[in-house]
């Protein structure tokens, strides 16, 4: 259920607009809220929003310095359209449901034509990350079958899976019986029954009869996926004492490798990036060339967003979690590794292996990596001996088998996309970014005028000739990495958004894309198609988030807290 927006204004003046599909919002300074305050004058836990059928309501939690609506403090409001809720020096406004406030508006309706500085600084005031805020709190199954994701609410009367259409769960498959399963819901958890289906139940890779369910536990039955998620509370996302807790174990080390566009990059003293108004204007200070004198210091911690391009939650958000809730300390046993992400992949992966090398902890390492990091950290795991030195990969919306956004960014062209004079300068310069091919899908989601599939990676005539030595470069580097990944690998993604899928082009009679236009589903995170997020034989945890934002979320972040306090194997 939606129960409207919230459009939040933090002090730095980053705007962040949350789709409220839950009913109890936590509100705070702390990591683990549902919307984490980067306010020192916020509370830990300020306040909490209280949703239903009768509106939202805004509640104090006995915060040092009040919760104000319209600018009187309150200790409990209910709240109406339009009305401005102050936390510290923080600003949120609500709104109710309407237009564009449902996941899946998609970034196409925020396409902005960018002639002049001024379309541009205008674009960058008026547009917002955005962060989808679904129900953690209820127990539910996310279900991955027949090339589609969804999720099935879980309650006190038992649940039916298999083909037969009157079951709770349907799965459309020969391999899976007319009433395959049941789950049901005892005092002592929640259990999945096996009721002789020919094919078995699977959990872990051991069929089972009646196991009871653990979060994060994934169900096989045919070449369906269900992955039980038992639901939890804010509080419950912080180990209390987290070496109590994980008893005379150390913490598994954990390095965290970004996105596209997530380091900072630096020439000297001079920082080039972020500086979303400077490559638009100057984009030849961000070009690509081998021994440019830039390289990378770090990510970055500030919300990124580049008008038709990206939007990009600060990965501070991350690091902030890991150390407040789960007990890490950067630099001891969490480090982060920013990249050239104008580069080939190839060198940040050898880069990567020198920097894990060099790292005083004890092996093995987990590596959670985001969009783009999910290949530099593939490639290192697979080429270069990783898989001797990492333990668990956790790979969140990593563009594994390429995505058709990929090839929005390396075409050029006036006729392309009429976004105006500034963003075609912007992707020219994108387009000089050997890392921004490998990218590109290795599968069929394009069709020329005359109906004809485009193979984007061996048929190189699309794309202007002095571009071609990339796509090749590309090419191998995908080659590289066919198959299943070599060490246990969680595949987490966004799914049920927006997302291009398909692309039309018109080529001109060079064989050069001259037109291009985009299908969309709802079948990914806004950037990447679910189905190029999933590697063959690893686990998977979907969610209903953003692209940029799957690191925030808190789905994702107890899945990390799953994944990083286990018992050994």
């Amino acid at each position: 259920m939606a129960f409207g927006r919230l459009i939040l204004t933090e002090p730095s003046g980053a705007t962040k607009e949350f789709s409220l599909a839950k009913a109890n919002v936590a509100i705070g300074r702390a990591s683990n809220n549902d919307i984490a305050l980067a306010d020192s004058s916020a509370s830990r836990n300020h306040s909490r929003l209280e949703c239903g059928e009768d509106g939202c309501t805004i509640v104090d939690l006995g915060s040092a310095n009040g919760t104000r609506v319209n600018g009187a403090r309150v200790d409990r409001a209910t709240l109406n359209p339009g009305d401005v809720v102050h936390i510290g020096k923080c600003k949120l406004r609500f709104e109710g449901s309407g237009p564009g406030s449902a996941p899946g508006s998609g970034m196409d309706a925020e396409m902005t034509r960018l002639d002049t500085v001024m379309d541009l600084e205008t674009s960058l005031q008026e547009l917002s990350l955005d962060v989808n805020l679904a129900d953690t709190e209820s127990p539910s199954l996310a279900v991955r079958a027949g090339g589609r994701t969804w999720e099935v609410p879980l309650t006190d009367e038992p649940i039916t899976i298999g083909r037969r259409p009157d079951n709770g769960v349907v799965i459309d498959s020969a391999k899976v019986s007319r009433v395959h399963a049941r789950i049901e819901r005892t005092r002592d958890g929640f259990f999945v029954q096996d009721l002789g289906g020919d094919n078995g139940t699977w959990i872990g890779g051991q069929r089972i009869e009646r196991q009871q369910l653990r979060s994060g536990d994934t169900i096989r039955i045919g070449d369906a996926r269900l992955i039980f998620k038992s639901g939890f509370e804010a509080s419950e996302l912080t180990m209390a004492i987290p070496s109590l807790t994980l008893g005379k174990r150390e913490r598994r080390p954990v390095i965290i490798v970004p996105g596209f566009l997530g380091s900072t990059l630096w020439r000297g003293s001079e920082k080039l990036w972020p500086n979303v108004g400077r490559i638009f204007r100057e984009p030849d200070a961000l070009r690509y060339s081998e021994d440019d004198g830039v390289e990378a210091r770090g990510l970055v911690d500030e919300v990124v967003i580049v008008p038709n391009l990206i939007k990009l939650e600060a990965y501070g958000t991350l690091f902030t979690y890991l150390e407040e809730s789960l007990g890490y300390e950067r630099g001891k046993d969490l480090l982060e590794f920013g990249y050239d992400f104008r580069q080939d992949n190839r060198i940040s992966a050898q880069k990567l292996a020198a920097t894990i090398d060099a790292w005083k902890v004890r092996p093995p390492v987990t590596i959670i990596a985001h969009s783009m990091g999910c290949m530099v950290s593939r490639y290192y795991v697979e080429k270069l001996g990783g898989k001797s030195k990492v333990e668990r990969l956790l790979f969140m919306g990593g563009p594994l088998e390429g995505s058709p956004r990929a090839l929005t960014c390396v075409l050029t062209g006036p006729k392309l996309f009429p976004f105006g004079l500034l963003d075609e300068k912007l992707r020219a310069m994108v387009a000089g970014f050997p890392g921004a091919y490998q990218g590109v899908p290795t599968y069929h989601c394009g069709t020329d005028q005359y109906g004809a599939e485009i193979n984007w990676l061996d048929d190189p005539s699309w794309l202007p000739e002095k571009y071609r030595p990339y796509l090749a470069s590309s090419r191998d580097f995908r080659a590289a990495l066919k198959g299943p990944p070599s060490v246990p690998t969680v595949c987490i993604f966004g799914y049920g958004l927006k997302t291009v899928t398909h692309l039309k082009i018109e080529r001109g009679p060079d064989g050069v894309c001259r037109k291009v236009d985009s299908l969309t589903e709802t079948r990914g995170d806004t950037t990447i198609p679910e189905s190029s997020a999933i590697l063959p034989g690893t686990e998977i945890h979907p969610v209903r988030q953003y692209h940029g934002t799957l690191h925030a979320d808190s789905d994702v972040k107890m899945r990390l807290k799953i994944e990083l306090t286990r018992p050994d194997l």
